[in-house]
């Protein structure tokens, strides 16, 4: 059976800086949201530079965007990344991706421009993230 539905994913997020994380999300979650998709032909991106997520997001149906992109746990890049694709037309669908325990700001500051918050689950972010692609698309 060939796939003929394509899922074009781009993932924001600063974490991708380190090697072991960058290799562990390609290793392990892509190969499960594939599995999990099967029948997509999915792509998936990363980047680890908020500007870029924004200036490449048409070009995807999904965009992943982290909270935080200064590695230090203090930034919130995540909030202009959300306004401006939420802008766009068509909007891919938007997820914040984030360990950020700050779910009352968060909450209010993206209310009606995200469809989902991952990291607010059981687990790591990537394994909320990954549930919420794959119940999303098995819809």
């Amino acid at each position: 059976m060939t796939n003929n539905k394509n899922l074009e994913i781009l993932v924001g997020d600063d974490a991708f800086k380190e090697i072991f994380v960058d290799q562990i999300f390609n290793n392990t979650y892509i190969p499960e949201l594939k599995k999990g998709l099967s029948e997509y032909e999915v792509n998936v991106t990363t980047d680890i530079d908020y500007k870029e997520v924004i200036q490449n997001a048409s070009k995807y149906d999904v965009v992943v965007t982290d909270l935080d992109y200064t590695g230090y746990g203090k930034g919130k890049e995540g909030y202009e990344v959300v306004d401006a694709i939420s802008k766009m037309n068509p909007k891919p669908l938007i997820i914040m991706c984030t360990s950020s325990d700050e779910y009352q700001e968060i909450e209010e500051k993206t209310a009606g421009k995200i469809n989902y918050l991952a990291g607010a689950g059981e687990g790591h972010k990537f394994d909320d993230l990954l549930r919420i692609l794959i119940k999303h698309y098995q819809n």
